[in-house]
């Protein structure tokens, strides 16, 4: 056991963290920790104990904890508890309503996995909320560790239908019908509802792989489950006496278990988003920029970033990635946010194959980024509550916000601003070609959207120590730093 004594200080308690009573979650500012109950700590003690679970953590599928000595003060939410661990801090939280197609898979894939290696040997997982897996960079990691308990005989597993709202319902819902699952998730941190995913694959989709018993007959399954009178819910549960397996007329072998697990594996493998082009899905080819014009952005952006080293960069309106790739040399990670789907996918399967890659690519509409949600509207942090960058890229994005969004550019640069950090920024003149396309159809009430009354507002709140014009003009590129 690691004896610690820098956190005795405070203990912040992580707001998302309380559905399982058995454990909470906190962080210290440096470090996180969890407080486990007697339980937790005696099924810690024996599962890490456990090759199947050390190879696991090794390989970076589960994410690095350890059990710690420290001092609490007695009147600290966090000494109520047994024992703490713990862990590996991840670069940025992110959530599942914020993952890329091929992100939610690979997460999904990973639960399955654990799944998989666990049950021979014993143990079993209570949950499969996506919320149990971070991203360290494009590498999925599972973060509850006491999320894992002893694996009973003759059990199903319990977290069947939570995987299948939170995963194989979204993935299916998007494969099989192109409907974007991000709102749904968003809207619904519990996931997709059997009973709503029902609805919406019907048809012919009904007998697209895995569907009709996955989604079909686990619908009527819950339909006629909610309509058992008080009754029967009563003499099920005299009957169990607190033992739920006792309740069941119905045993599960292991291989039963594994068999259901190894079918959802088979189904999400087959799973492929519908190709279908996107604005910025080939953005480095299919971009607005003669070929001189973008290597003098390149260099603009590269050089800037390297001045020094950056704990965490911002590339907002990243597309597929370009000019993270460059800020990402000097900087630990990057975080590449943009609300095209495809774009976002595309880059993250490009740098899930990189072994170097710092980038955590995000899907969110930047006039609309996730906000703090859930119960009492902190369980789910908005962005800029998930930590602060010190350089933010803001390129080609700009017209979008003002024109597209409507949002005036005043609101805008106040937003940059309150990050905190240095700015890359590219003004794009109403003159722009791409401006022009977002005016079509729309009345021009974008009078002060001009490069002099975007330099008077950024004079207010930055030093302006480097700028460039591009494209002859029509555009111009700022260095900024906050006064």
């Amino acid at each position: 056991m690691k004896q610690e004594t820098s956190a005795a200080k405070s203990l912040s308690p992580d707001r998302g963290s309380f559905r399982d009573r058995n454990n909470r979650v906190y962080d210290d500012g440096t470090r996180i920790y969890r407080g486990i109950s007697d339980e937790a700590l005696h099924n810690w003690r024996k599962i890490s104990s456990e090759n199947f679970f050390k190879a696991m953590m090794r390989h970076s599928k589960v994410v690095p904890t350890e059990l710690v000595e420290m001092e609490i003060p007695h009147n600290s939410a966090a000494s109520k508890w047994p024992a703490v661990m713990s862990h590996e801090r991840v670069p940025f939280i992110s959530y599942p309503y914020e993952w890329s197609f091929g992100m939610l898979k690979d997460a999904a894939l990973l639960t399955l996995d654990l799944l998989e290696r666990s049950i021979p040997n014993g143990w079993t997982l209570k949950d499969a909320s996506a919320y149990n897996v971070q991203w360290v960079n494009c590498r999925p990691v599972f973060i509850d560790v006491p999320s894992f308990e002893p694996y009973t005989a003759g059990d199903p597993w319990r977290g069947y239908r939570q995987f299948c709202m939170m995963f194989l319902f979204p993935l299916m819902l998007r494969a099989y019908k192109e409907i974007d699952y991000i709102p749904l998730l968003r809207s619904s941190l519990d996931g997709i509802d059997p009973s709503l995913a029902s609805k919406i694959l019907t048809g012919f989709s009904r007998f697209r792989k895995g569907v009709f018993g996955n989604v079909y007959l686990h619908a009527k399954m819950q339909q006629r489950a909610a309509s058992r009178d008080l009754n029967e819910a009563k003499s099920l549960t005299e009957t169990a006496q607190g033992n739920v397996s006792r309740s069941r007329s119905f045993k599960h072998s292991e291989a039963m278990v594994l068999g259901t697990i190894q079918g959802l594996r088979r189904t999400i493998n087959k799973l492929q988003t519908p190709e279908s082009r996107t604005t910025w899905g080939s953005y480095d080819t299919d971009h607005s920029y003669a070929e001189a014009s973008f290597d003098s952005k390149k260099s603009f952006v590269e050089r800037h970033a390297a001045e020094k080293h950056r704990k965490m960069v911002w590339d907002i309106g990243c597309n597929t990635g370009t000019f993270s790739r460059l800020a990402g040399k000097g900087a630990d990670v990057v975080i590449s946010i943009d609300g095209d789907a495809k774009a976002i996918d595309r880059l993250y399967n490009y740098e899930k194959a990189q072994p170097a890659s710092n980038i955590l690519p995000l899907i969110m509409d930047l006039s609309n980024v996730s906000p703090n949600q859930g119960w009492r509207g902190a369980e789910r942090k908005a962005l800029d509550g998930r930590g602060k960058p010190d350089l933010v890229l803001c390129l080609a994005l700009i017209h979008h916000i003002v024109i597209s969004a409507n949002i005036p550019l005043s609101e805008f640069v106040d937003w940059l601003h309150s990050l905190g950090s240095d700015l890359i920024i590219e003004f794009v003149s109403v003159s722009d070609d791409m401006s022009q396309m977002l005016l079509r159809n729309k009345v021009n009430q974008y009078d002060d959207f001009t490069e002099a009354h975007f330099e008077e507002i950024v004079k207010k709140k930055y030093a302006i120590i480097d700028a460039e014009s591009l494209k002859g003009g029509a555009r111009k590129i700022y260095y900024l730093r906050p006064l």
